[in-house]
């Protein structure tokens, strides 16, 4: 069943409309009509089965059935250095894809870009809507305005779990990590491609964070992100 994103707002009891840019694909690309079913997620966890009503302007559904889902818990948090290219794009998409809570972007000392363009976080919305209507998320990736480091380890005392990931750390690792699902919320932190300083690895585990390796191999940025993402949920009993 074809899925689109819908503002609370459109949303009236057994009634809904879907305008914009998903009432243009469902007319023009999808070629919908009167009588079809569709699904609609809020983004807030409500997700709703609807039927075409009529094809105007604005598209007028009947909204069938209503059905809430609670985030995921435990909450999981990634926070990565900004990377060059559209590699961020593609860990956005792939957060999204595996449900991680949110997604904070942040500056380090080895980062190789400077800042980032309000064009680029506004595709990253795109994404994040395409990869919800792709996997049926219903309540989409949050991701957190671009932060220094040191204010996103400020910001991070209210998670219960928070690790680092270092190519040089050796004394822990993500297989003698206990199950995570009895944390509330974790926080993971990923370097960018130039890795973590050591100064900033020693300014973490002041600030509560645990280093963690992700095995003798160096991995490239986002392929420790994706890896991370993936083993943390699975820890987490979300996947």
């Amino acid at each position: 069943m074809h899925r689109f994103f819908i503002e609370p707002q459109s949303i009236d009891g057994p009634r809904a409309t879907l305008a914009g840019p998903e009432a243009h694909h469902l007319r023009h690309v999808l070629r919908l009509t009167a009588g079809n079913e569709i699904e609609l997620f809020d983004g807030t966890g409500a997700v709703y089965q609807a039927r075409i009503e009529h094809m105007g302007k604005e598209i007028r559904l009947a909204v069938t059935t209503r059905q809430i889902f609670a985030p995921r818990e435990p909450a999981l948090f990634i926070a990565q250095g900004l990377l060059k290219g559209k590699k961020m794009d593609f860990l956005v998409q792939k957060a999204t894809e595996l449900g991680v809570t949110g997604f904070l972007p942040f500056h380090s000392a080895h980062c190789a870009v400077p800042d980032l363009k309000d064009a680029k976080t506004s595709r990253w919305e795109k994404i994040i809507l395409e990869a919800c209507k792709q996997c049926g998320r219903p309540i989409p990736l949050q991701v957190a305005p671009v932060s220094d480091f040191d204010a996103l380890l400020g910001a991070a005392g209210h998670h219960s779990c928070k690790l680092i990931f270092w190519e040089k750390e050796t004394a822990t690792h993500l297989a003698g990590l206990a199950p995570l699902a009895a944390n509330p919320s974790v926080i993971a932190l990923i370097g960018p491609e130039g890795g973590f300083a050591p100064e900033e690895i020693d300014q973490a585990a002041q600030a509560g964070f645990t280093p963690v390796s992700l095995g003798r191999q160096v991995l490239r940025a986002e392929t420790a992100a994706l890896s991370v993402m993936a083993i943390l949920q699975y820890l987490s009993g979300n996947l």
